[in-house]
């Protein structure tokens, strides 16, 4: 089982996402922005896994990648990008 974070302003994109992967045996959990998430690595064990929108408003993807790798402690999470640009 691995920890999981989604991060997407698309509410029901994230949520779907996260659902899946907790019918899969995982623990996973939803933010929609890069504030909520950070939030969340703040108050508990960092994921294993964290799948980050790029387009968000405000704080988007990059911002929030290069947060997570200078907060989280090692191993650092394993970052991967979603986008529903063009």
């Amino acid at each position: 089982m691995l920890r999981i974070l989604v991060v997407d302003d698309n509410v029901d994109a994230a949520d779907t996402l996260a659902l899946m992967l907790t019918l899969h045996g995982h623990e996973a959990h939803a933010c929609h922005s890069g504030s909520a998430a950070l939030a969340r690595l703040d108050s508990g064990p960092a994921p294993d896994l964290m799948f980050i929108d790029l387009g968000m408003p405000g704080m988007d993807g990059f911002a929030l990648c290069a947060a997570v790798r200078a907060r989280c402690p090692a191993p650092l999470p394993w970052l991967v990008a979603l986008s529903g640009w063009g």
